[in-house]
């Protein structure tokens, strides 16, 4: 299993980090993996990587603001994330991916494959974010996110602004508050109705115990029914990020899903 390589490439002048790890068989299908908010890609390898022991292509995307990608230089949509993604799959010439999204990621992942830009093989969500929710914790981050800003800026603020977000229950926006109006566009955004436009297979994959405000496993029955080839698998006993928490059994049920195109199960 080879280190994979690491690039970087302008998309719509904003630099994008990625990783390419080549298919060490046969080659099968390209799989682009998205990561969420306030991740990078190399969260994914350690579950992902012996795909391409298996016939498949692998890039990793940072998305910009995150990883080694550079932070955006006005707050971004949802579109623009798609946009670069889509641009990114262009230009270097990916033919009918299969996309894998995680929370934000699987959001990104909803807008390319609803829209049917391009091309896709088939779509992967993980524990995505894109449905509603409001919950007092995630109207609390909303409203932090917005007021915030000129009071955390003062000088005499700086010693104590983690302390009172992390109270205020804000860890997304404390983690990147360069991307505050960034963050205030992405979770207000919804695209529950985006998902029976989604004609791709699709393969829902969750922690069984995901408590994240914006992406609780109740949303797997939500996302199953609206999205009309979709089948969903819960891994029990494990959290929000469950490629790291049950990398074999997240790796078993992705190769399952991608197996499937070719015939096997």
């Amino acid at each position: 299993m080879n280190k994979p390589i690491e690039k970087d490439m302008i998309v719509n002048g904003q630099l994008v980090h990625y990783y390419h790890a080549k298919a060490l068989t046969e080659k099968k299908n390209t799989v682009v993996f998205l990561h969420g908010w306030g991740s990078n890609s190399p969260l994914w390898f350690s579950s992902t990587l012996p795909l391409t022991e298996k016939g498949y292509e692998l890039f990793f995307v940072d998305l910009p603001g995150f990883g080694k990608s550079q932070s955006p230089k006005k707050p971004l949509h949802l579109d623009d994330y798609a946009q670069i993604i889509l641009d990114f799959v262009q230009k270097l010439e990916i033919t009918k991916p299969i996309l894998v999204g995680h929370s934000f990621g699987g959001k990104i992942s909803i807008r390319i494959a609803s829209k049917k830009a391009i091309l896709l093989s088939g779509l992967v969500l993980v524990d995505s974010s894109g449905l509603p929710h409001t919950s007092f914790v995630t109207q609390t981050k909303i409203r932090i996110a917005k007021t915030v800003k000129p009071i955390m800026e003062l000088p005499f603020m700086q010693g104590i602004r983690s302390h009172l977000l992390r109270f205020s229950g804000s860890d997304d926006y404390i983690a990147h508050p360069e991307l505050r109006e960034t963050f205030i566009h992405i979770i207000r955004e919804h695209i529950e109705f985006e998902l029976p436009r989604i004609e791709d297979k699709t393969l829902i994959v969750w922690g069984g115990n995901d408590d994240n405000s914006y992406t609780p496993v109740s949303d797997v029955s939500v996302f199953h029914s609206l999205i009309p080839h979709a089948e969903a698998h819960i891994i029990q006993n494990v959290g929000h990020y469950c490629f790291l928490d049950a990398p074999e059994e997240f790796y078993e049920t992705v190769l399952g899903f991608l197996e499937s195109f070719h015939g096997k199960n």
